[in-house]
């Protein structure tokens, strides 16, 4: 169960991804050959127009062939040896020409014929890629194909959010006011602390929120010896002070002060505050993830890749159902936008970092550049290959 919503929530993700190429790339009218779900060899394709749509064997990625974003030079005499050697082979393959001969005059004339419309066609594809492929296209038009995968990844992750806190009603503890909306009947602090108290300060320290409250409690559990806690609170428009006690709760393993936030309808407008500041929360925290890997302070046997990630994933559902897998899709969809705009040869990023230069006309060796590119593929699949290796030491 696990492996299969992990390839659902994986292959949502890159379909998201790769559809914010394939949609720029059709919108600047570039050709675009197959836009695939997954790598590897096609369990299921459909054409529809010029484009090949299929889903690959294996669920680690996907990409939009993009007629044009190969520098190099058409072969065409090699193409049409290849061609030849296909289409006899098919023809043998029918009834009518099972028995004949290669060198019969009828095969002959049947294998130049269907050849003859299969070098038609791809002359006027490739006279089309020619006129509109992608290098033929201004850098801008390049610049927004590229990056609009990160986009498209970035955009779900806030949609996700927005729902995730429709459904809850629940706003970020850091623009939550620490306001008390129920006092547990086994709080020491029942009694002293009632609902709609807004607490203003623990031990002279200012608290401006919930998460403010929670973090300061949480300093003071850890050495906490039965003591009284000075809470400044605001009742009725008017500022008291009450010393309570802190309680010690097995489920949480601390001492807390036994209390609940205060929930209120979030207005439209809270949603989408709360929403942008969530995503810019989860956008820090990755960006510290990566910049712990790059400066070594995380290793990448520390890392969870592609063989941990089902395991994560029926955690979260075991323990959250769907709402749990939202957050999960949430961290997946920022963590590939953020990696896919590293300046890595490539990936997006590494492509854009080869356009940037255009913009001041600077114009850089297209072959060159795609070496650079296949040097950064292989780099990536040890990487990945490497990630694998230590998931499947840790986790079997």
């Amino acid at each position: 169960m696990s492996i299969i919503l992990t390839l659902i929530l994986l292959g949502i993700i890159i379909l998201i991804h790769e559809l914010g190429h394939f949609l720029t790339a059709k919108f600047f009218r570039m050709p675009v050959f197959e836009f695939a779900i997954g790598m590897g060899p096609k369990v299921f394709s459909r054409k529809k127009g010029e484009t090949v749509y299929s889903i690959r064997a294996l669920p680690l990625g996907g990409f939009v062939n993009i007629g044009g974003m190969q520098p190099e030079e058409f072969d065409f005499e090699n193409f049409k040896k290849e061609k030849i050697d296909e289409i006899a082979k098919k023809l043998k393959n029918e009834e009518e020409f099972k028995n004949v001969e290669f060198d019969d005059e009828k095969f002959v004339d049947e294998v130049e014929k269907r050849l003859n419309l299969v070098l038609k066609e791809e002359k006027e594809r490739q006279s089309y890629i020619s006129k509109n492929g992608f290098y033929k296209k201004s850098p801008f038009a390049r610049f927004i194909v590229l990056i609009a995968g990160v986009v498209m990844n970035f955009v779900s992750a806030i949609i996700a959010i927005f729902i995730m806190l429709s459904i809850t009603n629940m706003k970020p503890m850091a623009l939550t006011k620490a306001v008390v909306g129920v006092v547990r009947n086994d709080s020491k602090a029942n009694g002293k602390l009632k609902i709609n108290d807004k607490i203003l300060e623990i031990n002279g320290k200012k608290i401006q929120n919930w998460k403010e409250m929670t973090d300061e409690i949480s300093k003071i559990s850890k050495n906490y010896k039965n003591e009284d806690i000075s809470l400044k609170i605001l009742r009725n428009n008017r500022e008291i002070t009450q010393n309570v006690k802190l309680t010690y709760y097995d489920e949480a393993k601390s001492n807390l002060l036994g209390i609940q936030v205060l929930q209120k309808k979030l207005t439209l407008g809270e949603k989408f505050h709360s929403t942008l500041y969530t995503f810019k929360e989860y956008f820090k925290m990755t960006l510290v993830g990566v910049k712990m890997l790059v400066t070594g302070k995380v290793a990448l046997k520390d890392m969870t890749g592609p063989v941990g990630l089902p395991k994560i994933v029926n955690l979260a559902y075991s323990s959250g159902g769907l709402l749990a897998l939202l957050g999960i899709f949430i961290l997946i969809s920022i963590n590939i936008g953020i990696m896919n705009l590293l300046p890595i040869p490539a990936l997006d990023g590494g492509r854009i970092l080869f356009v940037l230069p255009e913009f001041i006309g600077i114009k850089i060796n297209k072959k060159i550049e795609e070496k650079i590119h296949i040097i950064g593929m292989i780099f990536l699949m040890i990487l990945m290959l490497i990630i694998v290796f230590f998931d499947i030491t840790k986790y079997f």
